[in-house]
Parts: C-alpha cells; structure tokens; sequence
C-alpha cells in the first residue's frame, strides 16, 4: 500500500496535534468543493471523431478506417477501426501481425500533455467473435522528440463486446508526459483466429484534469494496528490545478463523532501525513479521516478510510 501511494515522498511535514474535544462532530461540516466530479473537469478535446481524415493506417490489408454512424457515443460519428484477421497477407515480414491505427498529434501541436490529469476515451467493440480475448485492443503513446524512441503501451483489457466502455489511463503513467507525439491503437492477431472480424467505434477523446483541489485516494498505512503503537499516517493523493499550493491538510481518527487525535500538515501529492499517538487505543474498529481546508479553515473536501486496532502483546 505505501508503495502505491508513495513513489515520490516529501521528506518533512510539520504536524500540530491535539487530543480530544477538537471541535463539532463530523456530521455539522459539509465540504464545499466539487471534489471529484464531472463539474470540477476541464476538458481537452484531441479528437472528436467527426472527420478521420487525421488517422492512418499501416496495415491496409487488414484495416479499415472510416467515420460510422452505427455506434457514436457524442455528437454525429464515431471513428471504426476495422479489422479482418489475415494470418496470410498481412505484412511481410509479420504475417501474423499488429493491426494499426495512429494520429500525429505534432501536427495539431498537442504534445505536452503535462499539465493534465488523464486521457480519456470511449470504445465500443463489434465482432464475429462469441467472446473477446482477454487482450482485445492495445494502446500506446509515442515520445520521441526528448532522447531515445520510447513507447509509453497499455493493454486495454476493459474493453468489451457489444457495449461502450470508457478507457481511462493516468498521465502519470506516460513516460514522458511533455513529448506526445503520437497515439496509437492495436491489436495483436496472435490474440485472435484467422478470419475473426473485429471492430473498435472509438469517440469522445479528449485530456482531462481536476480544477479545484480535491482528495483522489486516502489509505492508513496499516490497516491493524497494536494498541500501544504511538503513531499511524495519512497515505493521500491530491488533485487540483488552481489552489492546492494554498490548501491545509488534516488528519483525525476517531470512534464516534468526535475526533481522539488530530494533526495538520502542507499539502503534498502523493503525501503522507503522520499523527502520533499518546495514549494507548482500546480495541476496535476505528475511522480515519483527511480533510482539505482553504486558509479561512473552510472544509473544501474530505474522505475517509478505516483501521481496526487490536490488543497489543505487551
């Protein structure tokens, strides 16, 4: 669990802590902000797939590109990525090969994706198959104006037939979220049999990212602690392009309304924010509590965790 929240961890936090009687009980504050919702989003759009005159394809043989009206999930046409499995004419050195399609995103200067949360798509599949591959469709994204040739790939195994699914991947996860150039999908044939149809109705690409800060994730870093153990640590991630620099960050837990302890630090993202412990924790199932506060004290946003605390050995 730490190692998920963890890859980049600020050193320091400079914590305040009190005990007991911290104030109203939870139910009396309702955060402010949007959180993580569609309202707090500001959209991108790379493509709306209303003209595919921008695609291309490598693979003729087995691929067809076309604007479709049969599938569209927004506006009035959906980008088809048609495929027939050929094991036979397929490319000559690679028979059983990768059947393609890309977009050159130098061409419409959209290649720092940085200042951006998550790409996001939608992906319907229509196929001669009774059932998928449990790899039916790859994507990948290509950096190659900042050092060597590298590809960012993703096997997007969410995808499923005969229904719209929405592909959503982590900028974070690019590895080299400024260089962009291209983006690329794919499928393996080695996944497929020969003769199998298969056709992705690809729409609504866009990037995304949250606008005001907001809490994505929150986990203690163990779920079982000891009753004399004398501390336990807020694991967060944050959100937010605009004010997160100006936020406070705190941590409480608790078995009832009111708080036992509390402590306050700056934020970070990921963050980890420790609270010790001065008295010994009587056995239970207890909650644990991070709260986004603007420099007024107001309540922006708030989510919760749980631990379990147990009788310790000594």
């Amino acid at each position: 669990m730490r190692g998920f929240f963890h890859a980049c961890l600020p050193a320091l936090f400079v914590f305040v802590l009190s005990l007991s009687n911290l104030g109203a009980p939870a139910a009396a504050e309702r955060p402010y902000g949007r959180g993580l919702t569609a309202a707090n989003q500001e959209r991108l759009v790379i493509d709306d797939m209303e003209s595919i005159s921008a695609w291309t394809t490598d693979t003729p043989v087995e691929t067809t590109l076309s604007a479709s009206e049969q599938y569209v999930k927004e506006g009035r046409h959906s980008l088809k990525f048609g495929n027939v499995v050929d094991y036979t004419r397929g490319e000559k050195n690679y028979p059983i090969g990768w059947p393609r399609m890309r977009k050159n995103l130098a061409k419409i200067h959209l290649t720092d994706w940085s200042g951006y949360d998550f790409f996001e798509c939608w992906i319907y599949c229509d196929s001669s198959r009774g059932a998928l591959p449990s790899t039916p469709l790859g994507l990948g994204f290509s950096h190659t104006s900042r050092g060597p040739r590298r590809t960012s790939s993703f096997s997007l195994k969410e995808v499923k037939k005969d229904q719209w699914v929405k592909i959503v991947i982590p900028i974070a996860k690019l590895l080299d979220s400024q260089d962009v150039q291209s983006v690329q999908f794919n499928i393996s044939e080695s996944d497929y049999k020969h003769g199998d149809r298969v056709d992705f109705y690809i729409d609504d690409m866009v990037l995304t990212r949250y606008v005001e800060p907001a809490i994505a994730a929150l986990a203690t870093d163990r779920r079982v602690l000891l009753g004399n153990d004398r501390q336990i640590a807020a694991l967060y991630t944050l959100m937010g392009h605009r004010g997160l620099d100006r936020v406070k960050v705190q941590f409480a837990i608790g078995t009832g309304a009111t708080p036992l302890a509390r402590s306050e630090g700056l934020p970070a993202t990921p963050g980890e924010l420790l609270l010790p412990l001065k008295r010994t924790l009587p056995p239970g199932e207890y909650w644990a509590r991070l709260d986004l506060r603007d420099p007024q004290g107001r309540l922006i946003d708030r989510r919760e965790s749980g631990f379990r605390v147990i009788a310790g050995p000594f």
